[in-house]
């Protein structure tokens, strides 16, 4: 049996595209787990010391909303944190799915079953996005100023186009692994 560094020696040889790409994407896991991780000290920081809501994380001032509503300024942070770890959770499925796949025989059930598990997770963070941005339009109606949150947060409905075309991929994955199946035991 391999060990782990001799797989990754041997992916860098035979498939570097591939581990190119999953260099990228460890990248962005990193930066949102970063992110992530400063908005959640930074939160939990400002209960002690109310000034930290003035710069939460990238110029982000929710002073006035932790001012004047504490529950609605946890709530707000809660949604971002969420939505946030959510996006972190999705680019660590996807390094996974790359680390699994292997161009000489692509189609596998666990990478199949690891695209259908981002297409769930995209999906996910749209929806969520969605009822973020609703929440957020709802407090902008009464008088809280939240424009710097949509920032944070993205597009939902990228995230839903996301979905909807990993969801074919997942299916057409499926259908590889039959067919490839059914090749080994012809052959």
């Amino acid at each position: 049996m391999k060990t782990l560094t001799e797989q990754w020696k041997e992916k860098w040889v035979n498939q570097p595209s591939l581990m190119l790409i999953t260099v990228v994407i460890w990248s962005i896991f990193i930066g949102l787990c970063i992110q992530a991780g400063a908005l959640l000290f930074t939160f939990i920081y400002s209960w002690f010391n109310p000034i930290v809501a003035q710069n939460l994380f990238d110029g982000l001032n929710l002073y006035s909303l932790k001012e004047a509503n504490p529950w609605y300024y946890g709530g707000v942070i809660s949604m971002v944190l969420f939505i946030i770890g959510l996006k972190a959770y999705l680019f660590y499925q996807i390094i996974r799915i790359f680390l699994k796949i292997n161009l000489v025989h692509p189609f596998s059930q666990e990478v199949s079953k690891l695209i259908s598990t981002v297409s769930y997770t995209a999906f996910q963070i749209g929806i969520g996005i969605i009822f973020a941005s609703a929440c957020f339009k709802w407090l902008a109606k009464k008088g809280y100023e939240l424009d710097q949150v949509y920032s944070l947060m993205g597009g939902a409905y990228e995230f839903l186009l996301m979905a909807a075309i990993l969801v074919a991929v997942s299916q057409i994955f499926k259908r590889g692994v039959e067919i490839q199946e059914e090749s080994e035991l012809t052959v």
